[in-house]
């Protein structure tokens, strides 16, 4: 007994020293104290200190070494302004998710998973961060090429030159209501920090989203589709944190009195909107042209004179809005429900 006394305090001596050291090696360590001196510099010292917070942290490690480890990297850097009193601090996921992977100077040339649209004076990128969606469910394939969160980048020039951006782009980031502006930008090592004018929160789950003013003609949500999702059970489907799925939400103004529809005949009708397995983004439209709906319906997408189209049937609709980031896929908003009539 008189030895566990005194071997115990020992032990647990020697782990809080080891604890400590770790702690130590994290946050003296040269690239990560040449980092947060680089976001001070800046004026960004609410951010350097959700850095210095989540260094001292188990997941701080992977916060770091996604700056460091990972060749070029872009990370999205919200001003002190932007920060509310009340939430003075970034969280270790959201951290990552302010890490995209390449430069943007390079047209994020080293993001394996980089979707783009270009037109003459706007290009939209859709590219990896270094955070990660929760792991896919069984119906999913074992291998998952979209297992990284995304952020949505739109870039806008005032001439025709957007190959080289000889000249200051207006660059915004997508967030589900509003952008946030790119201000500014430094360098630092491998690292291109853009300076942005809002706080970027994690991407919300799709039943939310849809609570949301989307677009400026919704400004109450996309109420009658999300009522309709509740009403036929489906709510729980869509907001599956394990799923990858594609949605296609239909505004109010165009959509139909799902009272006449019996409860199966109305999940077969909201099946028709969306699927999983496959997260399809807009500037892949081109590419993927067609999937199958969760209805067995085939869906067909297209881009005709700067319009994204989804077609079911003799239905066509139109994409009001694309790309809107959800916690396990991706919102496309559309003029008119998918009836999908043959």
């Amino acid at each position: 007994m008189k030895f566990l006394t005194r071997v115990v305090p020992v032990l647990l001596a020697a782990s809080s020293m080891v604890r400590a050291a770790s702690i130590a090696v994290r946050t003296n360590d040269d690239f990560f104290s040449e980092f947060i001196d680089a976001l001070n510099k800046n004026n960004l010292t609410t951010l350097a200190e959700s850095y210095k917070r989540v260094a001292k942290t188990d997941e701080g490690k992977e916060v770091i070494d996604a700056l460091k480890n990972n060749g070029k990297v872009t990370v999205l850097a919200p001003d002190n302004k932007s920060f509310k009193p009340d939430h003075p601090s970034l969280s270790p996921d959201v951290l990552l998710y302010n890490t995209v992977w390449g430069s943007i100077d390079d047209d994020f040339e080293g993001n394996s998973r980089k979707l783009s649209r270009r037109k003459s004076t706007q290009t939209r990128d859709v590219v990896n961060t270094a955070q990660q969606r929760p792991p896919p469910n069984r119906r999913q394939k074992r291998t998952d090429p979209q297992k990284y969160q995304v952020q949505v980048i739109d870039r806008f020039s005032s001439d025709e030159s957007w190959k080289r951006w000889t000249n200051t782009p207006l660059i915004l980031i997508d967030r589900a209501v509003g952008s946030a502006k790119v201000v500014n930008r430094f360098n630092f090592k491998n690292i291109i920090v853009l300076i942005i004018d809002k706080v970027l929160s994690l991407p919300a789950k799709i039943s939310d989203l849809l609570c949301k003013p989307l677009i400026k003609s919704a400004p109450n949500g996309l109420v009658k589709f999300g009522d309709a999702l509740k009403k036929a059970g489906l709510s729980d489907l869509i907001d599956d944190r394990g799923e990858r799925i594609t949605l296609f939400a239909p505004i109010d103004d165009q959509f139909c009195d799902i009272d006449k529809f019996s409860k199966d005949e109305l999940k077969s009708f909201l099946k028709n909107h969306f699927f999983f397995g496959r997260i399809v983004f807009s500037p892949v439209f081109t590419s993927v042209r067609k999937a199958t709906a969760e209805s067995g319906k085939q869906l067909e997408f297209s881009y005709e004179n700067d319009i994204h189209y989804v077609c079911c049937g003799k239905d066509k609709s139109v994409v009001l809005r694309s790309d809107v980031i959800s916690e396990n896929g991706v919102v496309h908003v559309i003029d008119k429900p998918l009836k999908c009539d043959y």
